[in-house]
């Protein structure tokens, strides 16, 4: 199936018998059963066994390789912008935000803080979100499971999880080579090879090159922001000796990019309370003496000077990444299959960006009142290690099926952090702050699960797993210097800091997080499922710490409970298929950060529960060879239960990152072109969201939007080679991935604007 993208939700529910988000996109493993349709058979490995979509017992969509590429669908951000039932924001390039039904880890950065939604690489977690900055490339397909998956997928898949497969090698020996050109200067290439090596091992060699001009400019120093350099590559062999079943694999992953930094621009928000507009009303100074209107695309951003510098650092963003993932698998009875999966990533990241872009030192010589500039510089190191082992039973013919196995990860999390402030009249926003803070993070669990097959069509499955999580380390704050060149005498900390200090930290969770599914199949085309089951997020320590006693405090872990049922179903001689799912889900605990107005800091807090309901659907109609339809769309009412913060009831207030509506819709046409069968097609499709509040208390929203892509494709009659013209956002739609409110305005990170270009590939 293709990648869904959107109209309004309630037309879409109204009118497509409530399809589940299974349905995204079709995997290209394995070869689609022959049948007089154009829907593929999709493959899912969600549940740790190889299994049709349509009869696994979970909301789950599949996105193939294929589509990713037809959608230019490059990033976790460009994944959650071309999908329903799933959303994303960003606070930094560090702090990466996908948002499953509600669910979203919010600016949670600190060395022992968990994701809400889990990202797995080759089925090994990836413990940081910024480590997952780099692009897709040679993908297998995507899968996203919605809903916690507290029994086989473990810790911190309270919300849902996303897992990256790449292309596995392959025997057969093949290639293929593609490069893109389009505006903002962009040059991409990509590109792989395989085959066999010897008669029992085969490999695969992978990479992706990307320069991009930058989507906005600093016209304080002249230079292009938001642009992007990469360079990824990837080496694996399989391992598969004759007359045998053992099957093993080594993947060796290296990813490099980097940025000048971020656009952040001060917008007057027309939701919060009457205040100052510090940034809003200097921007407006500064268009005075230019004789012209600022862009959103332009910002003024501060380069700080550390003390100690020479010179100012410039914004920049740059990640190193390389990882290690090994597996095998061997049958050690005809009926029993063992399986391991070690994984090894190491990351190192620096981040500095202006959090205003905007401040004293604007080259203008104005401010307005109350204006100040805080850049902040996050260095960090990150080493992980995970093992996971399990027994599955391989006897199809029986009635009772199994799943038992243990996990263990472990990372060592170092981040540097600086913070720089200049202001024109505030204390406490001048000077330099730094914090040191070590993170050592230890995860252990045993997980089973028992399925048994009450009837040929009716089958029942339990599990549950046990998870203990042991977090420690030691965080330093530095006063490193007060005061600035506008307040030499201010002797005030920069906030958060008050205080220096060095403290350690350390504690420890366990939890069970059983599950039960029923699911009932009548026939091949037909599928019923409910499922309740418990999810869990491990607690952790404030970063960035005002004192010792707010770095020592753990805040809690959270935990949800989830009811869902699906309808899964295709009709027609399976030319349309149909999914739906219905979900009601408690929270307990829910982890969430958010500015403080009194110190203008970010403070974890837990909110004590919130409830969240919904419907996700989803639709395919291919009733011929040429021709391809989709729609999907998602409700989701989500509401803090009881939530005071610093004063303020969030309580009865809507989630916060979370749109109520979603909705997708799109099709895709061949065509032939003289003699040449089937060699032009054309892809369109839109995507839309509702409005949503950005923050628990509800006086900041992102209105509804919608994005409209397309491409068309000419394919040589040997399908040797194509042609192809992409654009993405083809309205050139103004909507954000992040805000930050400070008094009446809202420091705001916009998306990425109207994209187009050229694409050409050769196979072999």
């Amino acid at each position: 199936m293709k990648l869904q993208h959107t109209t309004s939700a309630i037309a879409l529910l109204a009118g497509m018998s409530m399809a589940v988000p299974a349905l995204a996109a079709p995997t290209p493993t394995p070869a689609p059963q022959e049948q007089s349709t154009s829907l593929e058979v999709l493959i899912v490995t969600a549940q740790k066994r190889e299994e049709n979509v349509q009869t696994t017992p979970i909301s789950i969509s599949a996105v193939s390789g294929t589509n990713l590429a037809k959608d230019r669908v490059l990033t976790l951000e460009d994944l959650g912008h071309n999908m329903t039932g799933i959303s994303f924001t960003a606070n930094s390039p560090q702090s990466n935000e996908i948002n499953i039904r509600g669910v979203v880890n919010t600016r949670l950065s600190s060395p022992t803080s968990d994701q809400s939604v889990s990202t797995f690489v080759d089925d090994v977690y990836v413990s940081r979100s910024g480590n997952l900055n780099s692009s897709f490339y040679d993908v297998s397909r995507i899968e996203v499971v919605r809903g916690p998956q507290g029994v086989l997928l473990g810790k911190n898949v309270a919300g849902g999880a996303v897992n990256i497969i790449s292309n596995a090698p392959n025997f057969d020996r093949s290639g293929k080579f593609t490069v893109s050109l389009g505006n903002y200067d962009l040059r991409q290439t990509q590109g792989y090879f395989t085959g066999a090596l010897t008669n029992t091992l085969a490999g695969r060699f992978s990479f992706q090159t990307i320069h991009r001009g930058g989507y906005a400019h600093d016209i304080l120093h002249n230079v292009d922001v938001e642009n992007l350099d990469s360079v990824q590559m990837r080496a694996q062999v399989a391992y598969r000796p004759e007359n045998s079943d053992l099957r093993a694999s080594l993947n060796v992953d290296y990813a490099k990019d980097s940025n000048d930094g971020v656009n952040r621009v001060g917008l007057k928000s027309t939701t919060l309370p009457a205040s100052f507009t510090p940034w809003s009303s200097t921007r407006s100074l500064i268009e005075a003496k230019l004789g012209r209107k600022l862009s959103i695309r332009e910002s003024l951003p501060i380069w700080p000077q550390f003390k100690g510098d020479a010179a100012p650092s410039p914004q920049r963003a740059e990640h190193k990444t390389y990882d290690i993932i090994g597996k095998v698998e061997k049958d050690v009875t005809p009926t029993i299959r063992f399986s391991s999966i070690t994984g090894y990533r190491n990351n190192q990241s620096y981040t500095l960006y202006d959090q205003t872009g905007l401040g004293p030192a604007n080259g203008y010589n104005v401010a307005g009142a109350l204006l100040f500039a805080e850049p902040v510089n996050f260095i960090e190191g990150v080493r992980q290690f995970s093992e996971e082992v399990r027994l599955t039973s391989t006897d199809s013919d029986s009635r009772l099926d199994w799943i038992v196995g243990a996990y263990y990860q472990k990372s060592k999390v170092h981040q540097y952090n600086r913070f720089w402030g200049e202001s024109t009249v505030l204390p406490t926003l001048s000077g330099e702050s730094h914090w040191d803070d070590y993170g050592r993070n230890e995860d252990k669990a045993i997980f089973a699960q028992l399925g048994y097959k009450i009837t040929d069509t009716l089958k029942f499955e339990v599990g549950a797993r046990y998870t203990k999580d042991q977090k420690g380390g030691t965080q330093r704050g530095i006063i490193v210097a007060t005061g600035d060149r506008l307040n030499p005498n201010d002797t005030a900390p920069l906030t958060p800091l008050t205080t220096n200090f060095f403290t350690p930290y350390n504690e420890s969770w366990t939890k069970l997080t059983p599950q039960a599914t029923l699911r009932w199949t009548p026939n091949d085309t037909n599928m019923v499922y409910a499922t309740a089951s418990v999810g869990f997020k491990g607690g952790g320590f404030q970063g960035n710490a005002s004192n010792a006693f707010a770095a020592a405090t753990p805040y809690n872990p959270e935990s949800v409970k989830n009811y869902e049922a699906g309808f899964k179903t295709e009709l027609f001689d399976r030319t349309v298929r149909s999914n739906t799912a219905v979900f009601y889900m408690k929270y307990t605990d829910l982890q969430v950060q958010q500015t403080l107005a009194s110190c203008l800091c970010n403070v974890i807090s837990n909110a004590p529960g919130a409830t969240i309901k919904g419907v996700e659907s989803d639709l395919q109609w291919a009733p011929n060879h040429w021709f391809h339809g989709w729609a999907s769309g998602s409700y989701v009412d989500a509401t803090y239960d009881e939530f005071v913060f610093a004063g303020v009831n969030n309580s009865g207030h809507l989630m916060q990152r979370t749109p109520k509506y979603q909705g997708a819709i799109g099709a895709e046409v061949t065509t032939s072109v003289g003699s040449w069968d089937d060699a032009l097609s054309a892809r369109l499709s839109y995507r839309w969201q509702g409005k949503m509040p950005w923050a628990p208390e509800n006086t900041t929203w992102e209105k509804a939007y919608g994005t409209l892509d397309g491409r068309i494709t000419l394919t040589s009659p040997d399908k040797s080679w194509t042609v192809s013209a992409f654009g993405k956002n083809l309205t050139d739609e103004v909507y954000r991935t992040n805000i930050i409110a400070f008094f009446q305005e809202e420091m705001s990170s916009f998306g990425a604007p109207r994209t187009f270009g050229f694409e050409v590939s050769a196979a072999f």
